[in-house]
């Protein structure tokens, strides 16, 4: 079996003996310029689904041809982390995508200066990363209120923080959540709450990094393990 010549992302996909592409997938199709010429598109699930359909230049219709399961074996990694500014948040997503993270919580901290997100314009972006990287599993992304979502999170909680003493290593965040902080720096109510609950706090070697950056190193040692 060829190759799929493009693969789109539906999330909650099943399969079907024939389908039709969305018009923002066939003008993905026309950009690729394959809209003239017999290919294969895998339609993904997002949860380790893959379909492949026939797609023909003399047909409206693809025609099922295959299904496959992927089934991811390795422990699901999460990172939390305060949004990142600007078009920093859309490069992080991208990143965080094609290395291969399962989920992102993000963080409304006191010193959070962004402090909301289009969901949907964030999904558009993961899928896009995630058909171009050819990943199975698709990031899930939420928001959440820092002070209450750590506290319901402290037993697996790591915080990246820019001024502690123990220095990171890869092997004190295996099996635990890395959590990033506002560049503002955290509230002095979130550090005697990390002091009270002991939450490992963990400064890595090197200058201090922008949010995204930090997010990025924790999504790297967390997918690759070194």
């Amino acid at each position: 079996m060829l190759e799929p010549g493009l693969i789109l992302f539906r999330a909650g996909f099943s399969q079907k003996p024939t389908i039709s592409l969305f018009p923002e997938e066939l003008a993905h199709l026309r950009a690729l310029r394959l809209s003239k010429e017999e290919t294969i598109i895998q339609i993904r699930d997002g949860v380790g689904g893959l379909y492949d359909y026939q797609f023909s230049p003399l047909s409206k219709e693809l025609k099922f041809l295959k299904e496959t399961k992927i089934h991811k074996e390795t422990e699901h990694k999460t990172i939390a982390i305060a949004l990142p500014k600007g078009n920093r948040f859309d490069f992080f997503l991208q990143k965080v995508t094609e290395i291969g993270l399962d989920s992102v919580v993000f963080l409304v901290f006191r010193h959070s200066i962004r402090k909301e997100f289009n969901l949907e314009r964030a999904e558009k972006i993961v899928k896009e990363a995630a058909a171009q990287s050819k990943q199975t599993v698709l990031l899930s992304l939420s928001i959440e209120t820092a002070a209450d979502w750590m506290d319901s999170h402290k037993e697996s909680l790591v915080v990246f923080h820019p001024h502690r003493s123990e220095v990171f290593s890869a092997n004190k965040i295996i099996g635990k959540i890395p959590v990033i902080g506002p560049e503002g720096g955290f509230h002095v109510d979130e550090e005697n709450w990390m002091e009270t609950n002991q939450i490992p706090r963990l400064t890595l070697p090197g200058g201090v990094l922008r949010t995204e950056t930090a997010g990025i190193v924790a999504a790297s040692f967390l997918v690759y393990g070194t």
